[in-house]
């Protein structure tokens, strides 16, 4: 069975025979992402990303790579979102936005998609409160519209991260994070996550450093590699609750 997507629950097609009386109310705010200790991200958002967070890499059992931000120190938690569930930092990843909505890939052709909601999601609802999906001709609303192409937008971005990922991947210079945190006498590994190694880029031949540059490739190693600075934040923001 294939796990779903972090947040939803009940995910299916949107259709406005299904879906054509239904009203949204948008998030009034962040609880569903409380236990999301890290959360995915695209190249277009590493430099707005990596003045706040952390920017790491995991890996798929496929061994593709990608990008995450890292929002906690431990399974669970969320540093950034407080008990109200407000969100504590001005950028708030497009993966987070996004929901309840999603583009689901064709099984038989990934590169159609299908626009797609969580019906689980609260918001939603037949009582006039919010905005309609849908107009009582069946055509989409504005905000529908809007959503659609927020979600064309973002798969966009993240084929243009797969390209990006790949690529590092390629040229060998992805290793397992080395940090060890220590809070309250225990010790937390980072090592199942990966970051880019300095001397390995280094080390590249002066035409694949090139190739980096001239692909925008390079800036985003340098946010990346910049944004670890932000570890020591997220720890004191464990330890202090800052």
């Amino acid at each position: 069975m294939n796990q779903l997507p972090l947040f939803y629950k009940t995910i299916v097609p949107l259709s406005k025979e299904r879906h054509g009386s239904l009203y949204i109310k948008p998030p009034e705010n962040f609880k569903y992402a409380k236990k999301a200790n890290s959360i995915y991200i695209t190249v277009v958002e590493f430099h707005k990303a990596a003045c706040v967070y952390p920017i790491v890499f995991g890996r798929s059992e496929d061994g593709a790579i990608f990008p995450v931000v890292l929002l906690g120190l431990q399974n669970g938690q969320n540093l950034f979102v407080n008990s109200g569930g407000k969100w504590l930092a001005d950028y708030i990843p497009a993966y987070v936005r996004r929901y309840p909505f999603i583009l689901a890939a064709d099984r038989d052709n990934r590169e159609k998609f299908t626009v797609c909601l969580d019906e689980a999601y609260a918001g939603f609802n037949k009582n006039r409160k919010g905005q309609k999906l849908f107009d009582n001709a069946g055509n989409e609303t504005e905000i529908l519209k809007q959503t659609i192409t927020f979600l064309s937008e973002f798969q966009n971005q993240v084929q243009l991260t797969i390209l990006f990922c790949n690529k590092i991947n390629d040229l060998g210079i992805i290793e397992s994070m080395q940090a060890r945190i220590e809070k309250a006498g225990k010790q937390t590994a980072l090592g199942s996550f990966m970051c880019v190694n300095r001397q390995r880029l280094k080390d590249l031949p002066p035409e694949k450093m090139i190739e980096l540059v001239r692909t925008d490739m390079m800036e985003l190693i340098y946010a990346h590699l910049a944004s670890l600075n932000n570890i020591e934040k997220l720890l004191k923001k464990a330890v202090n609750g800052e």
